[in-house]
Formats: C-alpha cells, sequence, structure tokens
C-alpha cells in the first residue's frame, strides 16, 4: 500500500484533521514542483480513505477487503485518469467518461475517488466539462487534480478546488530519504533533479546520467562551434525532448550564476570545471537571452508547431549567444 512521503507528513495531518472533522473536500488540488510525490500522495490519500481498518496516522491497512481489492487493482471506488502518452492531452471525452453520475457514485457505500494526473494536461473543452462536476459534486466524492502547473488550469477550475501545496523538501531531509532507497552520489543527483528526490532516484537509473553527460558534450562543441546546430536539432528531436530542455534549463541556470561568480546551489555541481570558463567567456545578459528562448521552446513544445524547427531556432540562438560578445 501508498505511505506518504517524509517531506508530506504535514499536508497528511490537514487532510486527515479535516476527514475526523467531516470538513472533507470534494475536490483537491494537488499543487508543487515535479517528481516530489504527489502522485503517491494520492494514491495514499484515497487508499486511506477507502480502508475499513485503517492503521496509525490513518494508514490504509492493506489486509481489509477494500484494501486487497486496490491491491488487485480492482477497486470500482478508485479510480485514474491520465494521457494515454506522457505529454497527450486529456479531452473532453475522456472527462465525462471519468465523471459521469454513474462514475461518481460509490459502489460500496464510501467515498468515490478520481484522481486526474496531470490536471493541466486537459484542453479547454475537457477543463470546461470537469467544472461542471465540481460545482455540482457528488456526495462522499473526492476529485483529487494533480498539477506540476496548476497556473495552466482555468481560474474557475481553481478556485472550486482546495489546494494543497507541495513544495521541494529540504535538502538533508531528501537526502536521508534517498540515502535509504540505494547507494548512489545522491547529493550530486539531488542538484542534477533540482532538489526533486523522485527525479533524482530517476536519474540514478542505468545509463540516465551517461545521457545528460553526452547532452553536456554535445553542447559545448556546438558552443565552441564545433558542431553543427541544425544536424544537433535533429539528433535531438529523436531523444525525450523534455528531458533534454530541461538539462539545457539547468546547464544556462548553471552559466548565469558563475558569469556572476555565484557557485552555490549549481545545478550541475561535478560539471563546474567545465562551466566555469564557458560562463565567462559571454555576458549574464546573452545567457539570459538563451534562457528567455528556451522557455519559449517550452511553452510550445506540446502543440502541433515542428519539433525540429523549433529546436533548430534554439539551437542556432545558442550559437549566436556564444559567438557574439
Amino acid at each position: 500500500m501508498k505511505v506518504f512521503l517524509p517531506w508530506q507528513a504535514q499536508q497528511w495531518q490537514q487532510l486527515q484533521r479535516a476527514r475526523e472533522q467531516g470538513r472533507m473536500p470534494h475536490a483537491l488540488l494537488l499543487s508543487g514542483a515535479a517528481k516530489t510525490g504527489k502522485r503517491q500522495f494520492a494514491e495514499a490519500l484515497g487508499q486511506s480513505l477507502l480502508c475499513v481498518s485503517p492503521r496509525p496516522e490513518h494508514l490504509a491497512c492493506g489486509e481489509c477487503p477494500s484494501c486487497r481489492l486496490i491491491l488487485g487493482g480492482t477497486h470500482a471506488d478508485l479510480a485514474f485518469l491520465e494521457p494515454e502518452e506522457p505529454g497527450k492531452q486529456l479531452k473532453i471525452d475522456a472527462i465525462r467518461e471519468f465523471t459521469g453520475s454513474e462514475a461518481l457514485s460509490s459502489q460500496r457505500g464510501g467515498f468515490k475517488i478520481r484522481i486526474i494526473d496531470p490536471a493541466d494536461a486537459m484542453n479547454r473543452a475537457a477543463a470546461n466539462a470537469l467544472l461542471k462536476t465540481l460545482e455540482e459534486p457528488s456526495p462522499n466524492s473526492l476529485l483529487l487534480l494533480i498539477s506540476a502547473q496548476p497556473g495552466l488550469l482555468p481560474a474557475t477550475i481553481r478556485s472550486r478546488c482546495q489546494q494543497i501545496n507541495f513544495p521541494l523538501p529540504e535538502t538533508e531531509q531528501a537526502l536521508a530519504w534517498l540515502g535509504e532507497q540505494a547507494a548512489e552520489d545522491w547529493r550530486t543527483l539531488l542538484s542534477v533533479a533540482a532538489g526533486a528526490p523522485l527525479k533524482a532516484l530517476e536519474l540514478a537509473a542505468e545509463g540516465v546520467m551517461a545521457q545528460r553527460s553526452s547532452l553536456l558534450e554535445e553542447l559545448l562543441a556546438l558552443l565552441a562551434g564545433r558542431a553543427d546546430p541544425i544536424e544537433l536539432a535533429e539528433a535531438w528531436s529523436k531523444r525525450d525532448v523534455e528531458q533534454l530542455l530541461g538539462w539545457l534549463a539547468s546547464l544556462l541556470m548553471d552559466l548565469m550564476r558563475l558569469q556572476l561568480a555565484v557557485e552555490a546551489s549549481l545545478f550541475n555541481p561535478d560539471q563546474l570545471a567545465r562551466l566555469r570558463p564557458l560562463a565567462q567567456s559571454k555576458s549574464a545578459r546573452h545567457w539570459h537571452q538563451a534562457m528567455q528562448q528556451l522557455i519559449e521552446v517550452r511553452k510550445s513544445i506540446t502543440s502541433q508547431l515542428n519539433l525540429q524547427l523549433q529546436l533548430e531556432r534554439l539551437l542556432i540562438s545558442l550559437v549566436g549567444v556564444s559567438n557574439h560578445p
């Protein structure tokens, strides 16, 4: 069964107090940085509300009939909705089916839990369909919306949910938890993951850090004039672009800091020796302009615009930044 993570204790206690007082809201927006465990929290909460014999701290017991159904993936009162593929939209038909009157009627006489992850993947029509459900909630139903970018949700959706924020955990708390998972250089991995513990776990997987090093080599070659931006854009378009752009953003942030001689809290501390001379080769203004270009690409990465063309523009921009004082 799922449990809340150490840095989520306050949020867990807040909701369990509301439960004990009969004030559990009908809709929650779980927001905050990506890869901090919001999905795990949502699952633990749903299991807790459905468990017949919860353990201390209201954790699901894992043994009662309800928990056995959950473990078997057959509990009718707990369901999830997510895009068919990462980065794809959630459309109106999926929302209507997921939140229909029958879908939100409890089959076992308790809570009916519905989890949408990520909620910001809904297109406008889907969000409008969900709004109708939020305006007229079914008794004992609970909608859990998970989002790392709640600003992308319509204000009408946000205003009808109780928002629970999940900030990044304190570094030492995250490192203590990561140290219980495996033996790795967690401090470096956590820095690369921008402080997100579950992202650090992903980075520890075989080959991921090697991919990051490869990206840095390619980028350094590009900025030194040893790589062609058009060819590199074609190669990047065939990879995990969201991950690549995330790493590129962390690199540019480090370059801006190092250009100002700020070496604390780098995202890529293991690359300091290579990044320091590159940072000093250009002004902070130039790196800032590159970051603005990257932000524009990341905003439109899920649109219908040609992905390779967007990457070409970004990399050509970076070449311009590197070649002009």
